[in-house]
Formats: structure tokens, C-alpha cells, sequence
């Protein structure tokens, strides 16, 4: 009787424990999900983080607001002139920095929990505007893919787009739905758009179109919250233009009216098509090419399935219009653009693509037992292939790591030899000699120009470039330490006058 009881019991358990499994199987995957692309996203974190002029001007404009304590309403100037990126992500940073006294890696931490909430966002947006199932696929997509891993690992400005991206589209569609409860957070996203790019501004046509597509006008007391929070929110950038004669504003409209190096008409727009093309074809095959030439042809599938969509209602006539106005203003706003366009202005687009390719599977998945098995191998195959190639991805190591032990075998060698300050020159390509000057400030090492006399260090990039002895290495950097050393008298001249690596102007840097 004992043992059979003890059955019962047994059985019951299992049962118990299937039937929870089973009624909470999205949960289950969820968490599956955000594990595998927070693995991703941590995985030799510091051994693979860059580290060059973008590194040492986060850091710098962090010091300043901690160290000299100036209050800024601007980070660095961005690559359209007389358009600077707001201060969000500075300030975002320093509790991370501060946590590791002051060290350029705290930054890493805070674009890693971006990631993560990038991921478990898509599943947020797209299970309440679609279903449970387009939501993990996407947000499968989004942890597994090689190109939004790639993206939520720079420790940049522009690193919360995926973040910022996800939560605009959930706007756009509640408005074409008719659905103004959603006005508050778009103030906030309108004001953040300065924080992390310009890129995301030509974005912003899609919101007087869905609200037209909706048929529905928002109340008075909507419009009025609305107007407020957007002001509030905005203050920083309002503060700053009032400030300084609104020197963006006039830089923003210069833009369309003076070239700045861009193609114009339809050789600028074969351009921004070629760009649209390769994104498509990066983002979900990286680091494969298509198995034909002609990649345009499937951006043009990408953007035509969406028919089978609305057929199938999962999407909303209404909510494919307002998207494709998404699109198509980003296409032609860098269309219309003089500036040189970059591949990662384009990625406030690939939402619009991943939704596809995930309501596509989900048809897939429901069609039939075949569909689904098909889904599943499908999805195994995508992880398998990109753990792969992430996990043997041969890294050429001139960033973070191989910075800091540069800088700090220069500082540890100077001192050893009681050199009060020291030279450093570079053997490198125009733009490699970055990267340092930070981390020589948080050695309170002083250095020199060579001009300016004292023992010369110097760095190569890469390291075979040169030469000499005592070189040390670091990962693919060089470091040869000073052939003719001054006299004493002489090195204490040249350290009299101030530090050219604390006064010396950076690229982009404003004090």
C-alpha cells in the first residue's frame, strides 16, 4: 500500500511539474533566450572591447563632469559639423565608472544591461502587439544574431538605438492603432534621440502618418501632456541651443543646403540602397555572404512578405503603412543628405525587417507538425552556426587590454628609471594613435610631446612595424622603450611646462 501510495505520488509530481512546464513554456524559453544572448554580450567582455579615440573621449568627458565637476549639456561632436550627442550616455556611465574607480571598463557594464533589455524588449513589444510566439522569435533573433550582438557590444553613444528602436515601433503601431495612452513615452523617446543619434531623427515622420492612418485625433488633454513632457525631457538640448544662438538647429538645415563630401540624387540614392541592401544581408547572415549576387533582390522579398502578413492579420493594413513610412523617411532623408552616410544609420530599419522574417516563421510554425520541426531545426542551425563562429572568432587584440598594459608598462618603466615625465611618439596609420591618453591621466602620468624633449617611448601599431630594443608586446602593440636618454637636467626642463596630454585639443571634445 506504502509503495503504491508512494507511486501515486510520484506520478503526481512529474504530472504536476509537466503541466506547470507546459503551461509556462514561454517563460521557460524566455529566460533561454536571455541567457544565450547575455552570454553573448559578456563573453571575454574585456578581452574583446575596443578601446580607441571613441574610449578616450567617453572617458575625458566622464572626468570632467567628475573630476572638475563641470556640469555639461553636451558629450562630443559628432561627424556632421556643429551637431554635438547629448550628455545621456555620459551620465549614464559614471555610476560604472565611479563602481571601478574611475577605469574605462565600468562603461561596458552599462551598454551590456542596454543589450539585455534590448532582447527582453522585443519580446515585451512584440507579444503585446502580435503574440507570444512572435515575440521570442524576434527576441531570439536579437540575442543569436551576429550583427545586434556585434552592435550592443560597443561602448558608444549610439549603442542604446536597438533599445530606443524597439520601443518607437511599439509607439508607432499603438498610434496607427488609435492608442494615445502611449504619448508619454514618446516625449521621452523624442528627447532621446539627441542622447544617442541623429541617425534616429528622420525615424520621426512615421509618427503624423500613423496618426493619420488611425483615423482618430488625440484629445486636447493628450496634446497638452504630450507638448509638456517633450519640453521637460528636452530641456538639456533647449537649454543649449537658447545658450549658444541654436548652433545645431542652424548646422541641422546647413546640412541639406551645403555639401559636406556625400554623392547627391541618384548616385546618393544608389548609395543609401546599397547600404539598406547589405544591413539586410549582414544582419541575418553575417558573417556569410548570400549564396547569389544580386542581395538587393532580397531586401525587396524582405519587404514584400509583409503582404502575407496582413493577409494572414497578423499585421494591420494601417500598421504595414506606418512602417513602411519608417522606411522610406530614413531612405530618403540620407537620400537628401550631403553628409557621408555610415552603414549604422540604417539600423533603426532592421526592426521592420525582423518583424517580417519573425511573422513569416510564425506562420511557418502553426502551418503544420512539418512547419514546426522545420522552425526548430531552423532556429538550431542559426545558433549553432553563430556560437561558432563567435566562439573561434580570431580577434586582432589592439583594444582595451593591450591599451591599458601599454600605457601601463610606460608608467611603471618611467617611474622605475625616476623619470618624472616621459615623450611618447607612434609608429602607426593616421587614426591608430588613440586610445592612450586616458589611461596615461588615470596613471597621473605626465607626457610629453616629443618635440618637447624628455625620454620617448614608442608606440607601434602593429607591432611589427618596427622594431627596437627592449620592444615590448601587447596582444598586436608595440612598445620600444627610450634609445637616448637625456640628462637629468634637461628631462626636468622639459617637464616644467604644463601636460600636453591634459591641454593638448582631442578630436570631438568640448570642454
Amino acid at each position: 500500500m506504502q509503495g503504491k501510495r508512494k507511486d501515486k505520488t510520484i506520478k503526481f509530481s512529474v504530472t504536476y511539474i509537466w503541466s506547470f512546464i507546459r503551461k509556462n513554456l514561454h517563460i521557460f524559453l524566455l529566460v533561454f533566450i536571455l541567457g544565450i544572448g547575455f552570454f553573448f554580450r559578456t563573453y571575454q567582455l574585456k578581452e574583446r572591447m575596443n578601446y580607441a579615440h571613441d574610449g578616450d573621449l567617453y572617458s575625458w568627458i566622464v572626468k570632467d563632469i567628475v573630476v572638475n565637476r563641470h556640469f555639461r549639456l553636451i558629450g562630443q561632436l559628432t561627424s556632421a559639423d556643429g551637431i554635438f550627442i547629448g550628455p545621456g550616455f555620459y551620465y549614464a556611465i559614471i555610476p560604472f565608472m565611479v563602481l571601478v574607480k574611475m577605469d574605462p571598463f565600468g562603461a561596458a557594464f552599462f551598454v551590456t544591461i542596454v543589450g539585455a533589455l534590448s532582447i527582453f524588449s522585443y519580446y515585451l513589444v512584440f507579444s503585446r502587439l502580435f503574440n507570444k510566439e512572435i515575440g521570442l522569435i524576434s527576441s531570439f533573433l536579437q540575442a543569436v544574431l551576429i550583427a545586434p550582438i556585434y552592435f550592443d557590444r560597443r561602448v558608444v553613444p549610439s549603442t542604446p538605438t536597438n533599445l530606443w528602436v524597439v520601443w518607437f515601433f511599439y509607439t508607432i503601431v499603438m498610434l496607427s492603432r488609435g492608442n494615445y495612452s502611449v504619448l508619454p513615452l514618446l516625449a521621452l523617446l523624442l528627447a532621446a534621440v539627441w542622447h544617442i543619434h541623429i541617425a534616429l531623427l528622420p525615424t520621426l515622420i512615421a509618427i503624423p502618418m500613423a496618426v493619420i492612418f488611425s483615423r482618430k485625433l488625440p484629445t486636447k488633454k493628450q496634446m497638452i501632456q504630450f507638448l509638456i513632457l517633450t519640453i521637460i525631457f528636452s530641456l538639456p538640448l533647449l537649454i543649449f541651443e537658447v545658450r549658444h544662438q541654436f548652433i545645431q538647429t542652424k548646422s541641422l538645415i546647413n546640412n541639406f543646403t551645403v555639401n559636406h563630401g556625400g554623392d547627391s540624387g541618384l548616385r546618393k540614392w544608389d548609395h543609401v540602397y546599397q547600404m539598406v541592401s547589405g544591413n539586410a544581408e549582414n544582419l541575418f547572415f553575417y558573417p556569410q555572404k548570400f549564396p547569389f549576387d544580386n542581395r538587393q533582390l532580397f531586401l525587396i522579398i524582405i519587404l514584400i512578405c509583409p503582404m502575407l502578413l496582413v493577409w494572414k492579420r497578423v499585421v494591420r493594413p494601417i500598421e504595414l503603412l506606418s512602417l513602411y513610412t519608417l522606411v522610406a523617411g530614413v531612405l530618403l532623408f540620407f537620400t537628401a543628405s550631403s553628409s557621408t552616410i555610415s552603414e549604422y544609420y540604417f539600423n533603426s530599419i532592421e526592426i521592420v525587417e525582423i518583424l517580417i522574417v519573425s511573422g513569416i516563421a510564425y506562420l511557418v510554425y502553426k502551418w503544420s507538425l512539418l512547419g514546426k520541426l522545420f522552425v526548430l531545426t531552423l532556429a538550431a542551425v542559426v545558433f549553432i552556426k553563430n556560437f561558432t563562429f563567435f566562439m573561434n572568432e580570431k580577434i586582432y587584440h589592439k583594444g582595451y587590454v593591450e591599451r591599458k598594459s601599454a600605457a601601463e608598462f610606460i608608467t611603471n618603466d618611467a617611474r622605475s628609471k625616476d623619470f618624472p615625465c616621459v615623450a611618447v611618439s607612434y609608429i602607426t596609420s593616421p587614426g591608430e594613435n588613440v586610445g592612450f591618453r586616458y589611461f596615461f591621466w588615470l596613471n597621473r602620468l605626465h607626457v610629453n610631446q616629443p618635440k618637447n624633449g624628455g625620454p620617448v617611448y614608442t608606440i607601434v601599431i602593429p607591432d611589427e612595424l618596427a622594431n627596437g630594443e627592449g620592444k615590448k608586446i601587447f596582444g598586436h602593440i608595440g612598445v620600444i622603450p627610450p634609445k637616448e636618454i637625456p640628462t637629468k637636467d634637461q628631462i626636468l626642463q622639459s617637464c616644467s611646462g604644463t601636460d600636453p596630454n591634459l591641454t593638448d585639443p582631442m578630436f570631438g571634445y568640448t570642454g
